[in-house]
């Protein structure tokens, strides 16, 4: 893939003003900075990739009618120190994520470039910036700002007095500049030996198995349930295992990791799923389909619907039987399992594989790609590993600890791509996944 080619291209559309840029990169692919100047391009979100310090320059060069820019920016992976900022005075909302970096003068060289910043959407990772700092950034640097979102993160793995380092980093965002100013109250907690902060309407991503063990917070009215409601998304399949206080709840859940058979208190700690949009299922198993297809109908807006099951257990038939009005994206990757032809015809044929539009699979043999062209009408992409193809007999361990061996086989398994270009309808685009070498891809 081109990627300079493409993106010269999307600066060089005349009438473009909006580009979210979500092509993935492969492997440790960089961002192009466009060669091509747009004077239309005012909304730019490029949130895969990272852009090193010396691209900013030529990045805002090439834009010069910015208005509102995302980014993940690695300042600490270029040594440029001298670098003369090209102004951006037009550019007033940056969403910006910053990834292990201990100096803020890169940062602050930035939004000095930017005098007209009216919103500011900081994301810290493995680093907690105090906010006797933050306010002498913004009130020097950018003094038109009027909205102002934080979120940091850091893992401490010394003895460090944690529960001390959450009241000095709190106490440092009581000034009046923070409460009365602006009134951008702040919230922090802790797990174990991590500490999470936010500025406080902002929603989040819950890693941990547990609940904080505490957490403090700058608005005065401030409670448990209101950190609750700001929690997303749990990535944790175990969390629901803990007890959690009957009183407390999560009623803006969007994203879902789960493990059958779910918790009784599940039910109550979650009693409003019309949020949920994504949902991944552990441990799946017939036995326990009920409390699935109950969660599947209190859930009216999902839309992705990954299903695991354990490499020891057979396919499982209630996958033919679940039925669910929003469903479109479909994941059986993890369910440790090939799907033979005759399996394949079932699922195409069942509640969920009609009206899927996003299909991920294992399959024995490539005969049944055609089995899903055919008869899931109304199929839009699939993402597939074929078991018959030479390139998927080869051990994974190997293929990832040699990048030669695999560029090798990408190579060889041009057999399959042939293949597919010669059985399925022309209007297809086939390739291989650029994370994931076995599995191929293909458009309809």
């Amino acid at each position: 893939m081109d990627l300079q080619f493409i993106i010269d291209k999307i600066w060089s559309l005349p009438k473009l003003s909006y580009c979210n840029f979500l092509i993935p990169p492969q492997r440790e692919q960089r961002y192009c900075i466009p060669t091509k100047l747009s004077s239309t391009l005012k909304y730019v979100d490029i949130p895969g990739y990272q852009l090193k310090w010396s691209q900013i320059n030529r990045f805002f060069e090439h834009t010069p009618r910015l208005k509102r820019l995302s980014l993940f920016i690695n300042f600490a992976d270029d040594d440029n120190d001298n670098l003369i900022l090209f102004p951006c005075p037009t550019l007033i909302h940056l969403d910006i994520t910053l990834f292990r970096t201990s100096d803020m003068s890169k940062m602050i060289y930035l939004l000095q470039n930017t005098p007209n910043l009216r919103s500011l959407r900081v994301c810290v990772y493995y680093n907690l910036i105090n906010g006797n700092q933050w306010e002498q950034i913004i009130r020097k640097n950018v003094p038109k700002l009027k909205r102002f979102r934080l979120q940091m993160k850091n893992i401490f793995f010394l003895n460090e007095n944690i529960q001390q380092e959450v009241d000095q980093l709190v106490d440092s965002f009581r000034s009046s500049f923070w409460i009365d100013e602006h009134q951008w109250f702040a919230r922090c907690f802790a797990r174990d030996k991590t500490i999470h902060f936010s500025t406080l309407s902002d929603t989040f991503c819950y890693d941990e198995r547990k609940l904080p063990d505490f957490w403090r917070s700058t608005y005065p009215h401030d409670n448990q349930q209101n950190l609750y409601d700001n929690i997303t998304t749990i990535y944790d399949e175990t969390f629901f295992d803990q007890s959690i206080p009957f009183d407390m709840s999560f009623p803006n859940i969007h994203s879902l990791h789960i493990k059958l058979p779910i918790h009784n208190q599940f039910w109550s700690t979650i009693s409003n799923f019309n949020r949920l949009y994504s949902l991944t299922v552990s441990s799946h198993i017939d036995t326990f389909q009920s409390q699935l297809q109950t969660l599947l109908d209190r859930a009216p807006r999902l839309r992705f619907l990954q299903i695991n099951q354990n490499e020891s257990l057979s396919l499982q038939i209630s996958i033919f039987q679940y039925t669910s009005k929003s469903v479109r994206v479909l994941d059986l990757r993890n369910c440790n399992y090939s799907f033979n032809e005759e399996e394949c015809m079932k699922l195409c044929h069942s509640p969920l594989g009609i009206q899927c539009k996003i299909l991920s699979i294992n399959v024995k043999n490539r005969e049944s790609i055609n089995i899903f062209v055919k008869y899931m009408t109304n199929l839009r992409a699939l993402h597939i590993k074929c078991e018959d193809e030479m390139f998927n007999k080869r051990s994974t361990s190997e293929e990832n600890a040699n990048d030669e061996f695999c560029d090798e086989n990408i190579d060889n398994s041009d057999e399959l791509i042939r293949w597919l270009e010669d059985h399925l309808p022309s209007t297809c685009l086939v390739g291989r996944d650029p994370h994931s070498h076995s599995f191929i891809r293909i458009w309809f």
